[in-house]
Protein backbone atom coordinates (compact mmCIF):
# COMPACT_ATOMS: atom_id res chain seq x y z
CA UNK A 1 0.00 0.00 0.00
CA UNK A 2 1.11 3.62 -0.60
CA UNK A 3 0.17 6.92 -0.54
CA UNK A 4 0.33 7.42 -4.72
CA UNK A 5 -2.11 3.89 -4.98
CA UNK A 6 -4.65 5.51 -2.80
CA UNK A 7 -4.70 8.66 -4.56
CA UNK A 8 -5.10 6.69 -7.82
CA UNK A 9 -7.75 4.75 -6.52
CA UNK A 10 -9.70 8.16 -5.45
CA UNK A 11 -9.27 8.68 -8.95
CA UNK A 12 -10.94 5.91 -10.56
CA UNK A 13 -13.84 6.59 -7.55
CA UNK A 14 -14.70 9.85 -8.80
CA UNK A 15 -14.33 10.04 -12.25
CA UNK A 16 -17.42 8.90 -14.27
CA UNK A 17 -17.69 5.40 -15.50
CA UNK A 18 -18.52 3.58 -18.63
CA UNK A 19 -21.83 2.65 -17.97
CA UNK A 20 -23.04 6.10 -17.00
CA UNK A 21 -20.55 7.76 -20.50
CA UNK A 22 -23.17 5.25 -22.44
CA UNK A 23 -26.17 6.40 -21.02
CA UNK A 24 -25.06 9.89 -21.57
CA UNK A 25 -24.28 9.13 -25.02
CA UNK A 26 -27.51 7.70 -25.95
CA UNK A 27 -29.39 10.26 -24.54
CA UNK A 28 -27.28 12.90 -26.69
CA UNK A 29 -28.16 10.80 -29.81
CA UNK A 30 -31.70 10.79 -29.36
CA UNK A 31 -31.20 14.02 -29.72
CA UNK A 32 -29.24 13.87 -32.91
CA UNK A 33 -31.24 11.78 -34.55
CA UNK A 34 -34.46 13.90 -33.85
CA UNK A 35 -32.99 17.03 -35.47
CA UNK A 36 -31.25 15.67 -38.37
CA UNK A 37 -34.64 14.15 -39.38
CA UNK A 38 -36.11 17.32 -39.21
CA UNK A 39 -36.03 19.13 -42.48
CA UNK A 40 -36.39 22.27 -41.42
CA UNK A 41 -33.24 22.71 -39.57
CA UNK A 42 -30.00 23.39 -41.51
CA UNK A 43 -27.64 20.33 -41.46
CA UNK A 44 -25.00 19.77 -38.97
CA UNK A 45 -21.88 18.22 -37.90
CA UNK A 46 -21.61 17.58 -34.28
CA UNK A 47 -18.72 17.53 -31.76
CA UNK A 48 -17.83 16.70 -28.28
CA UNK A 49 -17.07 19.29 -26.10
CA UNK A 50 -16.57 19.90 -22.46
CA UNK A 51 -15.17 17.76 -19.25
CA UNK A 52 -15.89 14.56 -20.81
CA UNK A 53 -14.49 15.18 -24.79
CA UNK A 54 -11.48 16.38 -22.71
CA UNK A 55 -11.35 13.07 -20.15
CA UNK A 56 -11.50 15.46 -17.19
CA UNK A 57 -15.16 14.55 -15.95
CA UNK A 58 -16.18 14.19 -12.80
CA UNK A 59 -18.55 12.02 -11.04
CA UNK A 60 -21.59 14.60 -9.95
CA UNK A 61 -22.12 15.05 -6.39
CA UNK A 62 -25.91 15.28 -6.58
CA UNK A 63 -26.16 13.06 -9.44
CA UNK A 64 -27.46 15.41 -12.13
CA UNK A 65 -25.38 14.73 -15.39
CA UNK A 66 -24.81 16.48 -18.22
CA UNK A 67 -22.98 16.48 -21.37
CA UNK A 68 -22.11 19.04 -24.03
CA UNK A 69 -22.59 18.80 -27.35
CA UNK A 70 -21.31 21.03 -30.51
CA UNK A 71 -23.07 21.63 -33.79
CA UNK A 72 -21.43 23.17 -36.11
CA UNK A 73 -24.09 24.16 -39.16
CA UNK A 74 -23.51 23.86 -42.53
CA UNK A 75 -25.02 27.90 -42.97
CA UNK A 76 -23.38 31.15 -43.07
CA UNK A 77 -23.21 33.31 -39.60
CA UNK A 78 -24.44 36.13 -41.93
CA UNK A 79 -27.87 34.27 -43.40
CA UNK A 80 -29.10 34.36 -39.31
CA UNK A 81 -28.85 38.37 -38.18
CA UNK A 82 -30.67 37.20 -34.88
CA UNK A 83 -28.03 34.83 -33.09
CA UNK A 84 -31.02 33.17 -31.66
CA UNK A 85 -33.16 31.63 -34.71
CA UNK A 86 -31.08 28.46 -34.53
CA UNK A 87 -31.39 28.51 -30.97
CA UNK A 88 -35.25 28.60 -31.25
CA UNK A 89 -35.63 25.98 -34.04
CA UNK A 90 -33.99 23.26 -31.80
CA UNK A 91 -35.95 24.43 -28.20
CA UNK A 92 -39.29 23.82 -30.92
CA UNK A 93 -37.83 20.35 -32.05
CA UNK A 94 -37.54 19.32 -28.53
CA UNK A 95 -39.61 21.03 -26.52
CA UNK A 96 -41.59 17.62 -26.36
CA UNK A 97 -38.28 15.26 -26.18
CA UNK A 98 -38.90 15.19 -22.03
CA UNK A 99 -40.91 16.12 -19.43
CA UNK A 100 -39.29 19.47 -18.74
CA UNK A 101 -38.39 20.06 -22.84
CA UNK A 102 -35.62 22.55 -24.02
CA UNK A 103 -34.40 25.64 -22.68
CA UNK A 104 -32.53 28.42 -24.47
CA UNK A 105 -29.73 29.57 -22.49
CA UNK A 106 -27.10 31.92 -22.57
CA UNK A 107 -24.39 29.43 -24.30
CA UNK A 108 -26.54 26.51 -25.03
CA UNK A 109 -29.65 24.64 -25.41
CA UNK A 110 -30.60 22.19 -22.63
CA UNK A 111 -32.47 19.07 -22.64
CA UNK A 112 -33.06 18.28 -19.61
CA UNK A 113 -34.53 14.35 -18.22
CA UNK A 114 -35.73 13.26 -15.01
CA UNK A 115 -35.35 9.91 -13.64
CA UNK A 116 -36.91 8.94 -9.88
CA UNK A 117 -38.91 11.79 -9.85
CA UNK A 118 -35.72 14.03 -9.60
CA UNK A 119 -33.82 16.18 -12.73
CA UNK A 120 -31.21 13.64 -13.41
CA UNK A 121 -29.40 14.30 -17.01
CA UNK A 122 -28.39 17.60 -19.08
CA UNK A 123 -27.69 17.57 -22.60
CA UNK A 124 -26.26 21.01 -23.59
CA UNK A 125 -26.44 21.78 -27.13
CA UNK A 126 -23.92 24.28 -28.08
CA UNK A 127 -24.71 26.03 -31.67
CA UNK A 128 -22.09 27.55 -34.26
CA UNK A 129 -22.23 28.58 -37.58
CA UNK A 130 -19.45 29.25 -40.36
CA UNK A 131 -17.52 32.74 -41.59
CA UNK A 132 -17.54 30.83 -45.32
CA UNK A 133 -19.85 27.42 -45.26
CA UNK A 134 -17.51 25.77 -48.18
CA UNK A 135 -14.67 27.15 -46.37
CA UNK A 136 -14.21 23.99 -43.00
CA UNK A 137 -11.55 25.79 -41.84
CA UNK A 138 -13.20 29.39 -41.73
CA UNK A 139 -14.16 31.26 -38.38
CA UNK A 140 -16.68 29.33 -36.02
CA UNK A 141 -19.33 32.04 -34.46
CA UNK A 142 -21.14 30.89 -31.19
CA UNK A 143 -25.26 32.04 -31.10
CA UNK A 144 -24.77 33.49 -27.32
CA UNK A 145 -27.82 34.53 -25.71
CA UNK A 146 -31.11 33.61 -24.80
CA UNK A 147 -34.59 35.36 -25.36
CA UNK A 148 -35.20 38.06 -23.75
CA UNK A 149 -32.12 39.34 -22.87
CA UNK A 150 -30.73 42.56 -23.75
CA UNK A 151 -30.04 43.38 -27.24
CA UNK A 152 -26.08 43.78 -26.43
CA UNK A 153 -26.21 40.05 -24.62
CA UNK A 154 -27.30 38.24 -28.35
CA UNK A 155 -24.76 38.01 -30.49
CA UNK A 156 -22.64 35.77 -32.65
CA UNK A 157 -18.95 35.28 -30.62
CA UNK A 158 -15.87 33.92 -32.51
CA UNK A 159 -15.44 31.07 -30.88
CA UNK A 160 -12.66 28.05 -31.34
CA UNK A 161 -13.90 25.35 -29.77
CA UNK A 162 -12.16 22.41 -31.13
CA UNK A 163 -8.71 24.78 -30.99
CA UNK A 164 -9.24 25.01 -27.10
CA UNK A 165 -9.49 21.05 -27.35
CA UNK A 166 -6.90 20.46 -28.82
CA UNK A 167 -4.58 22.73 -26.40
CA UNK A 168 -6.20 21.12 -23.35
CA UNK A 169 -5.61 17.70 -24.67
CA UNK A 170 -2.28 18.50 -26.19
CA UNK A 171 -0.50 20.13 -23.10
CA UNK A 172 0.80 17.04 -22.37
CA UNK A 173 1.79 13.54 -23.18
CA UNK A 174 1.88 9.36 -22.25
CA UNK A 175 2.23 9.29 -18.38
CA UNK A 176 2.38 12.81 -17.45
CA UNK A 177 -0.83 13.93 -19.27
CA UNK A 178 -2.62 11.16 -16.86
CA UNK A 179 -1.52 13.06 -13.55
CA UNK A 180 -2.49 16.19 -15.28
CA UNK A 181 -5.77 14.86 -15.50
CA UNK A 182 -5.76 12.96 -12.11
CA UNK A 183 -4.66 16.39 -10.84
CA UNK A 184 -7.90 18.18 -12.64
CA UNK A 185 -10.06 15.87 -10.85
CA UNK A 186 -9.19 16.23 -7.73
CA UNK A 187 -9.54 19.71 -7.70
CA UNK A 188 -12.84 19.66 -9.17
CA UNK A 189 -13.91 17.14 -6.42
CA UNK A 190 -12.50 19.51 -4.26
CA UNK A 191 -14.47 22.49 -5.90
CA UNK A 192 -17.82 20.88 -5.64
CA UNK A 193 -17.67 20.31 -1.76
CA UNK A 194 -16.58 23.75 -1.23
CA UNK A 195 -18.77 25.75 -3.31
CA UNK A 196 -22.56 26.08 -3.87
CA UNK A 197 -23.79 26.12 -7.44
CA UNK A 198 -25.88 29.38 -6.71
CA UNK A 199 -25.12 32.54 -9.61
CA UNK A 200 -21.58 32.42 -9.78
CA UNK A 201 -20.26 31.79 -6.69
CA UNK A 202 -19.17 28.25 -8.04
CA UNK A 203 -15.75 28.54 -9.74
CA UNK A 204 -16.63 27.58 -13.17
CA UNK A 205 -14.99 23.50 -14.27
CA UNK A 206 -13.21 25.21 -17.32
CA UNK A 207 -11.59 27.45 -14.84
CA UNK A 208 -9.88 24.75 -13.31
CA UNK A 209 -8.54 23.09 -15.82
CA UNK A 210 -7.27 26.18 -17.57
CA UNK A 211 -5.32 26.99 -14.11
CA UNK A 212 -4.15 23.06 -14.58
CA UNK A 213 -3.32 24.11 -18.13
CA UNK A 214 -1.24 26.79 -17.47
CA UNK A 215 0.38 26.17 -14.00
CA UNK A 216 0.35 22.19 -13.28
CA UNK A 217 3.65 20.79 -13.95
CA UNK A 218 4.53 16.59 -13.74
CA UNK A 219 6.31 15.65 -10.59
CA UNK A 220 7.78 12.20 -9.96
CA UNK A 221 9.92 10.96 -7.28
CA UNK A 222 12.52 8.47 -7.84
CA UNK A 223 12.66 4.93 -6.02
CA UNK A 224 16.32 3.83 -6.23
CA UNK A 225 15.34 0.35 -5.10
CA UNK A 226 12.98 -0.09 -8.00
CA UNK A 227 15.57 2.31 -9.97
CA UNK A 228 12.69 4.17 -11.83
CA UNK A 229 10.89 7.56 -11.34
CA UNK A 230 7.15 7.03 -9.63
CA UNK A 231 3.98 9.65 -10.00
CA UNK A 232 4.03 11.96 -6.99
CA UNK A 233 0.27 13.18 -6.88
CA UNK A 234 0.49 14.48 -3.77
CA UNK A 235 3.38 16.97 -4.49
CA UNK A 236 2.05 17.77 -7.55
CA UNK A 237 -1.49 19.06 -6.24
CA UNK A 238 0.61 20.88 -3.61
CA UNK A 239 2.83 22.65 -6.45
CA UNK A 240 -0.12 23.26 -8.12
CA UNK A 241 -2.52 24.50 -5.21
CA UNK A 242 0.33 26.90 -4.11
CA UNK A 243 0.66 28.47 -7.81
CA UNK A 244 -3.18 28.80 -7.96
CA UNK A 245 -2.95 30.59 -4.54
CA UNK A 246 0.07 32.70 -5.86
CA UNK A 247 -1.69 34.21 -9.07
CA UNK A 248 -4.49 35.84 -7.16
CA UNK A 249 -3.66 39.89 -7.32
CA UNK A 250 -4.76 41.67 -3.94
CA UNK A 251 -6.82 45.08 -5.09
CA UNK A 252 -8.69 47.51 -2.97
CA UNK A 253 -12.73 46.92 -2.57
CA UNK A 254 -13.89 50.89 -2.68
CA UNK A 255 -17.63 48.98 -1.11
CA UNK A 256 -15.83 47.51 1.84
CA UNK A 257 -13.06 49.96 2.62
CA UNK A 258 -10.35 46.98 2.13
CA UNK A 259 -8.03 44.57 0.37
CA UNK A 260 -9.81 41.51 -1.69
CA UNK A 261 -8.06 39.08 -4.13
CA UNK A 262 -8.83 38.62 -7.51
CA UNK A 263 -8.22 36.63 -10.26
CA UNK A 264 -8.08 36.50 -14.07
CA UNK A 265 -7.37 34.14 -16.53
CA UNK A 266 -8.11 34.37 -20.75
CA UNK A 267 -9.01 31.24 -23.13
CA UNK A 268 -6.17 30.70 -25.08
CA UNK A 269 -8.23 30.66 -28.09
CA UNK A 270 -11.16 32.76 -29.61
CA UNK A 271 -12.64 34.82 -28.18
CA UNK A 272 -9.88 34.71 -25.23
CA UNK A 273 -12.51 35.51 -22.91
CA UNK A 274 -11.74 35.77 -19.22
CA UNK A 275 -13.15 32.00 -17.45
CA UNK A 276 -13.23 34.16 -13.77
CA UNK A 277 -15.37 37.64 -15.07
CA UNK A 278 -18.50 36.68 -13.76
CA UNK A 279 -17.14 36.03 -10.44
CA UNK A 280 -17.75 39.50 -7.94
CA UNK A 281 -14.60 40.54 -5.88
CA UNK A 282 -16.28 38.57 -2.93
CA UNK A 283 -16.26 35.51 -4.90
CA UNK A 284 -12.72 35.56 -5.90
CA UNK A 285 -12.27 36.33 -2.32
CA UNK A 286 -13.63 33.60 -0.88
CA UNK A 287 -11.80 31.13 -3.41
CA UNK A 288 -8.58 32.49 -2.45
CA UNK A 289 -9.59 31.99 1.38
CA UNK A 290 -10.54 28.33 -0.06
CA UNK A 291 -7.50 27.55 -1.62
CA UNK A 292 -5.50 28.42 1.18
CA UNK A 293 -6.69 26.55 3.07
CA UNK A 294 -6.61 23.51 0.49
CA UNK A 295 -3.06 24.31 0.76
CA UNK A 296 -2.29 24.21 4.13
CA UNK A 297 -4.30 21.00 4.52
CA UNK A 298 -2.32 19.21 1.90
CA UNK A 299 0.93 20.62 3.42
CA UNK A 300 -0.70 18.62 7.24
CA UNK A 301 -0.89 15.57 5.12
CA UNK A 302 2.60 15.72 3.32
CA UNK A 303 4.00 15.89 7.00
CA UNK A 304 2.22 13.01 8.46
CA UNK A 305 4.10 9.98 8.32
CA UNK A 306 1.17 7.20 9.12
CA UNK A 307 -0.52 6.44 5.65
CA UNK A 308 -3.54 5.95 7.54
CA UNK A 309 -3.45 9.44 9.33
CA UNK A 310 -2.67 10.78 5.54
CA UNK A 311 -5.49 9.03 4.03
CA UNK A 312 -7.97 9.97 6.93
CA UNK A 313 -6.79 13.60 6.22
CA UNK A 314 -7.27 13.60 2.64
CA UNK A 315 -10.67 11.92 3.31
CA UNK A 316 -12.20 15.00 5.07
CA UNK A 317 -10.15 17.59 2.39
CA UNK A 318 -12.16 15.36 -0.41
CA UNK A 319 -14.52 13.32 0.92
CA UNK A 320 -15.68 9.20 1.00
CA UNK A 321 -14.53 9.02 -1.94
CA UNK A 322 -10.86 9.24 -0.98
CA UNK A 323 -10.65 5.61 0.89
CA UNK A 324 -9.23 5.28 4.12
CA UNK A 325 -6.94 1.25 4.59
CA UNK A 326 -8.65 -0.50 7.27
CA UNK A 327 -6.26 -0.48 9.77
CA UNK A 328 -3.95 -3.67 10.82
CA UNK A 329 -2.32 -4.24 13.93
CA UNK A 330 -0.46 -1.30 13.83
CA UNK A 331 0.03 2.15 11.29
CA UNK A 332 2.64 1.33 8.72
CA UNK A 333 4.95 4.38 8.39
CA UNK A 334 5.92 5.31 5.01
CA UNK A 335 9.17 4.00 3.86
CA UNK A 336 12.34 6.20 4.33
CA UNK A 337 14.78 4.50 2.76
CA UNK A 338 16.44 7.06 1.14
CA UNK A 339 15.30 10.30 0.08
CA UNK A 340 13.58 10.60 -2.96
CA UNK A 341 14.88 12.94 -5.80
CA UNK A 342 12.08 14.96 -6.76
CA UNK A 343 11.93 15.40 -10.54
CA UNK A 344 9.25 18.26 -12.43
CA UNK A 345 8.52 18.56 -15.92
CA UNK A 346 9.58 21.68 -17.62
CA UNK A 347 6.62 24.13 -19.37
Amino acid sequence: MSLQNQFERFNENIRLSSKKLEELREKRNKILDKLRNNKDLPSFEEFGQGSYRMGTEVEPIDKDYDIDVGLRFNVNKNDYEDPLTLKKQIRDILKNHTEYGAQIKTPCVTVTYKKDGETAYHVDIVTYTYEDKENKESQLYLARGKEFAKTENIKWEKADPLGLIDEIENRYSGEDKNQYKRIIRYLKRWKNLNFTSDGNNEVPGIGITLLAYNLFLPSKDYDYLEEKYKYNDLNALIDFVEDIKNKFISQYDIGSGDYKYSISLNLPVEPYTDVFSKMTLNQTNNFRNKICKLYDDLIIVKDETDIIEQCKKLNQIFGEDFEVPEKKEESKLQKNFIPPSSASGIK
